[in-house]
């Protein structure tokens, strides 16, 4: 009996290997052709024939080629996104905290521009496929992240406002797409700059807009 489950082990364990490979293969041959030929001209089975499987075999791991294309940032970004939330320092100001969060993904995307651009192009209504849960995931988790921050910046009465941690979390996490997305904009996107601007409109969020003594 236990000759047969030592036996047993190594099979699965070059099964899980021989199917590692393959996915890396068609990770980096999706990542070469969209860089090479453009997301829009390339196809399922052009990526197939870079990565040396079959066309089946590239369905096993991705439903269709948005799922291909977040294949590539999948593992990477909920990495990315858990080592930036572990490692705020919470005896900094709130905003340096929410802005060190936000600048881990600034520097993740400006690894890889041009395909970042078509990421957050294909995101939207992005809710089908294996690669959008996995996706997804990291999204809510970032989120979750957040109003955790939110949830101790009011216990520490840095934050005093009386609206929901989610919610106020979801504001600050929107704010972030949409600069994001104007950041990459750019043809050749500048980091520093890009951060200082995101920084801009985070205080101006966070600080709030006062009337002043010249209110309308």
């Amino acid at each position: 009996m236990a000759s047969s489950r030592q036996a047993t082990r190594p099979a699965t364990g070059r099964r899980e290997r021989n199917k590692a490979d393959k996915r890396q293969k068609i990770r980096s041959a999706a990542r070469l052709l969209f860089l090479e030929r453009g997301y829009d001209d390339t196809t399922i089975r052009a990526i197939a024939r870079r990565a040396g499987v079959g066309l089946g075999t590239v369905f096993a791991y991705a439903s269709d080629k948005r799922d291909l294309l977040f294949l590539i940032f999948n593992d990477e970004l909920a990495e990315m996104t858990a080592a930036a939330l572990a490692g705020i320092d919470h005896r900094r100001p709130f905003l340096d905290q929410v802005a060190r969060v936000f600048g881990e993904h600034y520097r993740f995307f400006a690894r890889q521009p041009a395909l970042s651009r078509l990421m957050l192009r294909e995101l939207t209504f992005y809710v089908a496929g294996p690669e959008a849960q996995r996706f997804q995931a990291s999204r809510i988790r970032l989120e979750r992240g957040l109003t955790a921050l939110v949830d101790r910046a009011k216990a520490g009465r840095r934050l005093r406002c009386r609206e929901s941690s989610v919610v106020i979390a979801r504001a600050l996490f929107s704010l972030y797409q949409a600069e994001l997305r104007r950041w990459l904009a750019d043809d050749k996107p500048d980091l520093a700059k890009g951060m200082r601007a995101l920084r801009r409109m985070l205080k101006l969020q966070i600080v709030g807009l006062s009337p002043g003594d010249e209110a309308p």
